[in-house]
């Protein structure tokens, strides 16, 4: 709903929605989440986006009959979009387009271009040929009483290769109606080509809008410069605004009713919305179809984020030096009439990241950095030396920003209770601070480090480039608490809340302000990495293990995000920050996954030192925090067995064979 709702405020024309999962079943599971919804089907999707889009709406998958039809329209829908149905029974079309109106009904049109030049259409997600020439099948369409023509081309799809004007141009000739290309944009320069060459009545894409930042506005503006006659952007909806509106009776209420929960003798968790979803765990890693982060198996039985890891190896050095010149040349670019003391900014930690970071951007491409560091007050002694060194052993200047630590102490205890993370103004600040800075001192570049949706759970190909955006701090880092949901919360006010404030749209517009990841653009390896910044930069490992995990390089710049704060994804979801390092391991051929699995059984239940000091720091009892803490059980993991939590086992061997 968020990313939807970014949509509405950003005044787009319409949107598209097509339902390509393999079942019916859209669960978020996640109760840590401020943006959730009731239900589990298409249908509840559809009415908690409806709620948060001002524009005409469209969506697609999954539709049989007329009554799918009547579903959707009584969901939210404005229009439906038809596929492999009207494929497989023309009729239909017209049999839709009487009982709705021709207004109501899109079809959407999958084209492959086949051996000998021509085209193909396909169906069931393009999996399917049909013999079915798409010019012909598009005027059948026309003819049977569609309002729209989908046109979408198989080839393009994901390339960023813009669109195959061909096929366009041979579809909108062959019908009176109008005609939405899609399939291939990369750049901002895709779009009007397929208006003003192809003869498209609208151009539509889905990578573009969600991996950038202010993508849409910065699209439609670049069309207008190319002579696409359309209607300006606005930035900014008086409908909807870009920080989420919350109602502070209710999310008390709901605060509340979990402290009354914590306080009950139960003996089982809340209920689910569908407990009967089959549990998978990867074949090569250890991550379960219940993680953190959305993760999606292949018919191999290996999640996405293991296959990434693959391609990311399989590509070519010359493809990575590259990259890299395509860094170069972005930064070079974008500092052009802005701040000239310094190239970009480098947010950083001082973590073995950081350090990596800004030796690419100094030392190997020959940048000035401005580094910035939102601290949290969770650094250890060894995390805060690595920090303070960073200036001296790389020669730059370095801008540290500390929030008061009442207001610190303050967000840890109410961010808990409201979504069972303390460190959220950690990660919030972190994202939100040097982008303050960038527009402040006028430095459009932000150089962040790997792309963890991609690195982790392979949402993202290694081809994507996804980059920094305020939907993504949201979403991701946010949870979809903005600072607002504060506001007023123990006193807060709206000057104390400020480290946490991002910048508003017209200045990012202004500044060409972009957040790009170095992980896109070399190739990321934390074990190599640790190696070069030891050598090199004399950086200091911690001098004995963690608690919850094997490594001793990693988050020694936050004391808790290896513990408490780690120890509560443990509680929510039945693993923690060992499984996540060992998945990583296993991928670099470093760890098998008999050796994961027991490492994982050993610290990943583990109840971390540092709780006593985050307890004493807020104020709270262990007894107050394990009951809050259990409210945001997963029930799909957890059973309360005679006053025992006890986790669906998914550390055994055998598991990984089901």
């Amino acid at each position: 709903m968020s990313t939807v709702s970014r949509f509405s405020n950003w005044n787009v024309d319409e949107l598209v929605i097509l339902d390509i999962s393999g079942s019916n079943i859209h669960d978020l599971r996640r109760d840590d989440l401020q943006q959730n919804y009731a239900g589990e089907s298409i249908l509840d999707v559809i009415s908690a986006i409806a709620k948060v889009t001002f524009m005409p709406l469209s969506v697609g998958g999954r539709i049989l009959c007329v009554e799918d039809i009547k579903d959707r329209l009584n969901a939210g829908a404005d229009k439906c979009v038809i596929n492999s149905r009207a494929v497989n029974d023309p009729p239909f079309i017209k049999q839709a387009a009487t009982h709705f109106g021709s207004q109501c009904i899109v079809i959407s049109i999958d084209a492959k271009q086949i051996g000998n030049g021509s085209y193909e259409v396909f169906i069931q997600d393009g999996q399917i040929a049909t013999g079915i020439c798409p010019i012909e099948w598009a005027r059948e369409c026309a003819n049977a009483g569609c309002g729209e023509i989908l046109l979408n081309s198989i080839d393009r799809d994901g390339t960023a290769r813009g669109y195959d004007i061909d096929l366009i141009q041979s579809v909108v000739d062959a019908v009176n109606i109008p005609v939405i290309a899609c399939g291939g944009v990369g750049h901002y320069d895709d779009f009007a080509p397929a208006i003003v060459k192809g003869g498209a009545s609208a151009a539509a894409a889905a990578n573009i809008f969600h991996f950038y930042e202010l993508s849409y506005p910065i699209a439609k503006r670049t069309c207008i410069d190319s002579g696409v006659l359309m209607r300006p952007n606005k930035l900014g909806s008086f409908w909807l605004k870009r920080e989420p509106v919350y109602d502070q009776k209710i999310e008390n209420t709901l605060i509340d009713k979990r402290i009354e929960l914590s306080k009950s003798k139960r003996k089982q968790i809340k209920k689910s919305n569908n407990l009967g979803v089959a549990k998978k765990w990867c074949q090569k890693c250890i991550y379960s179809s219940l993680s953190a982060v959305p993760v999606e198996f292949d018919d191999e039985g290996i999640c996405m984020g293991c296959r990434m890891s693959e391609e990311k190896m399989n590509t070519s050095n010359d493809e990575w030096s590259g990259r890299l010149e395509k860094l170069r040349s972005i930064i070079e670019s974008r500092r052009a009439g802005a701040n000239t003391k310094y190239d970009c900014i480098i947010p950083v930690s001082g973590g073995k990241d950081s350090y990596f970071q800004t030796h690419i951007i100094k030392m190997e491409l020959g940048f000035n950095p401005l580094l910035v560091t939102y601290d949290g007050n969770n650094y250890t002694d060894v995390g805060w030396r690595n920090l303070k060194r960073m200036q001296n052993v790389f020669d730059v200047d370095h801008i540290i920003v500390k929030p008061p630590i009442e207001t610190l102490i303050k967000l840890n205890r109410l961010a808990f209770y409201a979504m069972g993370d303390m460190n959220w103004h950690a990660h919030m600040g972190i994202t939100t601070m040097p982008v303050q800075i960038a527009v402040e001192e006028d430095i459009p570049i932000l150089i962040w480090g790997e792309h963890g949706y991609t690195d982790v759970s392979g949402q993202f190909s290694t081809g994507d480039f996804p980059e920094m955006s305020y939907r993504d701090r949201l979403e991701h880092f946010g949870r979809g608490f903005e600072w607002n949901f504060f506001d007023g919360r123990e006193g807060l006010t709206q000057e104390d809340l400020r480290y946490w404030r991002y910048p508003e749209d017209e200045l990012l517009l202004k500044q060409n302000i972009r957040g790009l990841y170095l992980g896109n653009y070399v190739y990321w390896d934390a074990n190599k990495h640790i190696e070069l910044v030891i050598d090199r930069y004399r950086f200091e490992i911690a001098d004995k293990p963690f608690d919850r995990t094997y490594r001793r390089m990693s988050n020694l710049d936050d004391m808790h995000e290896n513990g408490v704060h780690d120890y509560l994804k443990f509680v929510k979801f039945g693993y923690g920050r060992c499984t996540d390092h060992a998945c990583k391991d296993i991928r670099a051929g470093l760890m098998s996954r008999h050796q994961a699995i027991n490492l994982a059984k050993k610290y990943d239940p583990v109840k971390p030192s540092d709780l006593d000091r985050w307890l004493e720091y807020v104020n709270m009892t262990e007894d107050e925090f394990d009951k809050i803490a259990d409210t945001f059980r997963d029930p799909r993991i957890w059973q309360n067995v005679n006053g025992t939590w006890v986790r669906e086992e998914i550390m055994q061997d055998e598991a990984f064979v089901k």
